[in-house]
């Protein structure tokens, strides 16, 4: 049984938050509840979509840290450091060109596109456009932009990115494993 990062972990237990707005959305904006009522729903949503977008943000930043500090043990930590203030600490999104250029540093070139990043029902550019869309509405909400999320959107969404987590830990933990010789998580 293959084991998961403690950041991978962690963003599962996290995405329990999404769920609980999915379900705070419900019980604002029950079935055949009037115009205020799925107003206030949409704006729970938005909520949930941002917060998403964040969670999966975090949990990049993190196996990406994790991931260098096992590949270049080697390196001194003050080097380390200073390639994460400029790499991770600077992320400011989860979207396809972050991704790739975190995993560039990690040996792994245009991870987005790696083999194991795709599965039933969802090809390369599929998991890629999604990656995509979700980022832009974060961006579009955040700052300010109006921007419609159905609950079926971020659900989707949230399945999605807990998929996409997963993928990326293992290829992460596969190149630890090739370069070190041993498995890291």
């Amino acid at each position: 049984m293959q084991m998961s990062s403690v950041p991978l972990t962690k963003f599962k237990h996290r995405l329990q938050e999404v769920d609980e707005i999915v379900a705070a959305r419900d019980a604002i904006c029950p079935t055949g509840a009037g115009r205020p009522a799925r107003q206030k729903g949409a704006a729970v949503i938005s909520g949930g979509t941002v917060l998403l977008s964040a969670l999966l943000e975090g949990f990049l930043e993190e196996l990406y840290e994790l991931a260098v500090d096992e590949l270049y043990q080697h390196i001194p930590v003050g080097d380390r450091t200073e390639l994460k203030e400029h790499t991770s600490r600077r992320n400011n999104n989860a979207n396809v060109h972050q991704v790739n250029t975190l995993y560039f540093y990690l040996g792994v070139p245009w991870v987005m596109s790696h083999r194991k990043m795709r599965w039933q029902k969802c090809s390369n550019a599929k998991v890629q456009e999604r990656l995509r869309n979700l980022s832009k509405a974060r961006n579009q909400l955040a700052h300010g932009g109006s921007r419609i999320v159905r609950k079926q959107t971020l659900t989707a969404w949230r399945d999605f990115a807990e998929r996409l987590a997963s993928k990326l830990d293992e290829i992460a933990a596969d190149r630890v494993e090739a370069e070190t010789g041993r498995r890291p998580w």
